[in-house]
Parts: C-alpha cells; sequence; structure tokens
C-alpha cells in the first residue's frame, strides 16, 4: 500500500489486489467517469480496481483524475501520483520537501514601477524547514527572460526582489532537484494588468472577411433535425439531439433542453472546451442545466460528430486528430474556421425558434470554450451577454513579441505564415467588436492560457464587463467564477425579462 495526497491536501491510501514489491516506484491513478460516477483504479497502467464515488468528494464537469501531484504549487485535477514502497518508516529526509512562493499582497496586484518581493520558503514532510538550494525563473508570464538565479532555503524565507516598468504580469518558478526527484512552485504578480494591451494586430480586411463567411453561411438552410431523448428527458424539460447544416457539408451537433410550457424563454448556448468527447443531454448537468431554469438550453461540439458515441469511438475519427492546428497555414482550411461559423449556426437555430424570448441569448464556456464564446459574441451581435472562464485562443502569435500565446499555441515558432492566418482566429480581435455584458475569469498562475493572454482580450471590450481574478489558481473552473458566473446570469436574465 503506498500513500496519496488528495486534491484537498488530506493523505489517502491506494491499495490494489495485485502485489506490490519493495523499493521500486509505482504509477497509480484513479479516474472518476461523471457519467456514470464511478471510480477506476490503476496501477502501471493496468485497471485492477473499480468502484463507486465517495458521496463526500466534489468534482468539476469532464473525466477527472484524483491525485496529490502538485504543478506550480497548485493541486491539479489530472495528474498521475507515483508510490514507492518501502519495507521500513523512512525519516523525512527521504521524502522530497514541499516548495512554497508567496507574495506580500494577496491579491498579487501592483502598480507598475513598484517594488515587488517573491518570498521562498521549503518544509519537509513533517513541517520542519528544508535546507538547501532551488533555481529560480522569472518570465513575463511564460515569455520574455527577466532573471534567474539560485535562492538559499532555510529557516527563513529567501526573498527574490522584482519589478516592471510597463503592464504585465512576472511569473516566478522555483525548482528544487535532488538526484532524479525534482519539486516546483509557480506565483505571479501583476502589475498594472487593466492596461495590458494586444500584442497581436487586427488584418485591415478582418471584418470584411468574417462578413463574407456569415453572409455564405446564411445561405446554407438550417436544416434541423431534433430527435426527442426519453433517456435525458424530464417532467419538466424535454431534451432533444439536434443537428443543424453548416458550412462544407458539414453539420453542428449538440443537445437541446426545452422547459415546459409555451414560453416565451430566454436562451443559454454553451460551448465545449478542448478535446473530442462525448457531451451529454443531462439536464441535471451542464451543457443543458439551464433548461431546468426556464432558459432554451443548448450544447454544442465543434466536431463534425455525434454527441453521444462511446467514448473510445471518439479516438478513431480521423477528421479530429490533433485538430487545433489542422489547417492552419490558410485561412480557408483553418479547423477553427468551420467551429466558429458552428457557433453562429447555433444561434441561427436557437433565435429562430418562436418560443425564445427575442431579448436574451447568453454564450458561456470554458477554456477553449471560453474563448469560442468570446469569438462568438464578437462575430454575432445577436448575442446579449457572455460567461467565459479561462479563455483560450487568444494572442496565438504573442511569442512574436516575447509574450505568451495561449492555448493552444497554434504558431509555431518562427512561421510567419501561420502568425498571419492566425490572426484571423485570436479571440483578441472579436474582442475587440464585444459591446454586450461580459464576465470573464482569469487565474494568475495559468499556464495553459495565461493571464496577459486574458488581460488582452477583456480590455480591449467594450461593453459592461467584470473580472474575476483568482492569484493562486491555475487552469481551473474556480468555485469563485462559477457562483459569480451563475450570479451574474440569474441577474441578468432576470434585469431584462422585468425591463422588457
Amino acid at each position: 500500500m503506498g500513500t496519496r495526497q488528495d486534491w484537498n491536501g488530506v493523505k489517502g491510501t491506494y491499495s490494489s489486489s495485485l502485489p506490490w514489491e519493495k523499493e521500486r516506484w509505482y504509477k497509480v491513478k484513479t479516474t472518476v467517469s461523471v457519467k456514470d460516477l464511478k471510480m477506476q483504479h490503476y496501477r502501471d497502467d493496468v485497471k485492477v480496481g473499480e468502484g463507486p464515488l465517495p458521496q463526500d468528494y466534489t468534482f468539476g464537469e469532464g473525466d477527472i483524475h484524483i491525485g496529490g501531484y502538485q504543478r506550480n504549487s497548485s493541486p491539479m485535477h489530472g495528474w498521475i501520483d507515483e508510490v514507492k514502497i518501502y519495507g521500513k518508516t523512512l525519516s523525512a529526509e527521504a521524502y522530497p520537501p514541499t516548495l512554497s512562493v508567496t507574495l506580500a499582497r494577496q491579491d498579487g496586484v501592483y502598480k507598475i514601477g513598484e517594488k515587488a518581493e517573491f518570498q521562498i520558503s521549503a518544509k519537509k514532510i513533517n513541517g520542519e524547514a528544508f535546507a538547501g538550494i532551488a533555481d529560480y525563473l522569472l518570465t513575463l508570464d511564460g515569455g520574455k527572460k527577466l532573471g534567474d538565479g539560485k535562492v538559499t532555503l532555510g529557516a527563513t524565507p529567501a526573498v527574490i526582489p522584482f519589478s516592471l516598468a510597463t503592464p504585465g504580469v512576472v511569473r516566478c518558478v522555483i525548482t528544487h532537484k535532488d538526484g532524479q526527484t525534482t519539486v516546483s512552485a509557480l506565483a505571479a504578480a501583476a502589475f498594472d494588468p487593466e492596461k495590458i494591451q494586444p500584442s497581436i494586430k487586427e488584418p485591415e480586411d478582418f471584418g470584411s472577411f468574417w462578413n463574407a463567411k456569415k453572409a455564405e453561411l446564411s445561405k446554407i438552410p438550417v436544416e434541423p433535425l431534433l430527435e426527442k431523448s426519453d433517456k435525458y428527458s424530464k417532467p419538466d424539460v424535454t431534451v432533444y439531439k439536434i443537428r443543424l447544416a453548416s458550412i462544407n457539408g458539414a453539420h453542428v451537433y449538440g443537445w437541446l433542453g426545452v422547459p415546459a410550457g409555451n414560453g416565451p424563454f430566454p436562451a443559454v448556448l454553451t460551448l465545449p472546451w478542448a478535446g473530442v468527447y462525448p457531451i451529454d443531454g443531462n439536464p441535471d448537468g451542464g451543457w443543458v442545466g439551464y433548461a431546468r431554469k426556464g432558459c432554451l438550453a443548448m450544447g454544442i461540439t465543434i466536431h463534425d460528430c455525434e454527441p453521444d458515441l462511446p467514448p473510445e469511438a471518439y479516438a478513431k475519427l480521423p477528421q479530429v486528430a490533433g485538430y487545433p492546428t489542422v489547417g492552419r497555414e490558410n485561412r480557408e482550411t483553418c479547423y477553427y474556421l468551420r467551429a466558429y461559423l458552428g457557433c453562429v449556426r447555433a444561434i441561427d437555430y436557437i433565435t429562430s425558434r418562436p418560443d425564445w424570448d427575442k431579448k436574451n441569448m447568453i454564450v458561456q464556456g470554458s477554456s477553449q470554450g471560453g474563448g469560442l464564446t468570446v469569438v462568438t459574441a464578437g462575430l454575432d451581435p445577436r448575442v446579449t451577454a457572455i460567461a467565459a472562464n479561462v479563455p483560450a485562443l487568444c494572442e496565438h502569435a504573442g511569442k512574436f513579441s516575447e509574450r505568451p500565446s495561449g492555448w493552444p499555441q497554434l504558431v509555431p515558432d518562427g512561421n510567419e505564415n501561420v502568425a498571419r492566418v492566425s490572426a484571423y482566429f485570436d479571440a483578441v480581435n472579436f474582442a475587440r467588436r464585444i459591446r454586450c455584458p461580459a464576465i470573464l475569469s482569469v487565474g494568475l498562475i495559468d499556464t495553459t492560457c495565461p493571464p496577459m493572454t486574458v488581460y488582452s482580450a477583456f480590455n480591449v471590450m467594450q461593453g459592461p464587463k467584470q473580472l474575476v481574478v483568482t492569484p493562486r489558481l491555475g487552469h481551473v473552473s474556480s468555485k469563485e467564477f462559477t457562483e459569480a458566473s451563475q450570479r451574474w446570469i440569474a441577474e441578468f436574465i432576470s434585469k431584462k425579462t422585468k425591463t422588457n
């Protein structure tokens, strides 16, 4: 039996009926299926058991892994633990230390030119101070190198002073290596982040290009095909699997939840995070959950495939392999051309329904879905409000200005042609056109969608806006944003319903 550290930092145990050899490392993993609420346990990638999810365990949307791996001091779902089996109790010195990086200010925000300090500490597993040497690296949010060196760890926290003369984010990564074991920690400070401006430029024909594509889409009949789902429908919500015609003979697939009654209803469209996977139409879940709150609720996939195939079937679809970079050399072949227009097509359908209230067309999403949400609002003026969590698809060519680029790192190093094409698919250029109310989130230690990329989009939006900042979180859906966005959407719908 080995020990592991779970999401909440509480020690747990991992066991297997298979024998454990002493003095060797094992890779252990526990996955959770949100669909059936079951856990599957693996050791060295071999399934060794399964069981029901504990009732007191909480998790976000999608399939996740339970584990205690800490990436840059932020505990993450989706990572694999390693355990080593010993025949005797080990001393505290046998375990790697835990590193931490902190700032004097809890919000991590400073004025440009202001002096700040990263404070570095390390502890043994028994809580005592750890003595040793660690390396540090300071960057402009993962872009331009700002400094590096070594610090001495001990009873007193090591201090790394720093500042920034222009608006931006300073990221500090601390690494300690002892033999084959490496531990690291991360923190970041933002300097006048509300003044961060995009590094990428908008092409002169950006507007005309997308207007032409929307005109092309408008000539294609929507041809909605709805199939009632007895599996997902409830007494108060009818759920349909839906298919809509789109450009180049492709289709938009998803689920639609319709509340009981005649309406009219406000509408909420949910856009997908990254990956190729099944989405479900359970109105108790996230894709069409707003149907139970009295809204037309639609969730779509951006891939031209059914939303409810077996999970293993999606890995065999040739058209979606490595999809984010497919066709990126040309704006006519980029995978996201059809994806962006597919979001518009979903709105075409929703707003054509006689039970839509003609007032509320809200779009929401997280990560890739957050980026798609920003794009859709900038592309389609029928969108009346958006909620975008840690949005991706921003600052594709940021690296050309020694700035960070957001997921999916669309532009290869030094490829100026792809950089030019990427500007037509950069969420920042769509954000410049947004006039509707918006709520977004950003994590200051997000290394997937670095905060400077999110600020670049948020700061150029023209309508009423709110940003939920989580200084010590990375690429996650925070409790703060979940609660704020749900409250914000509910208040927005209520206000519009009463005043119109």
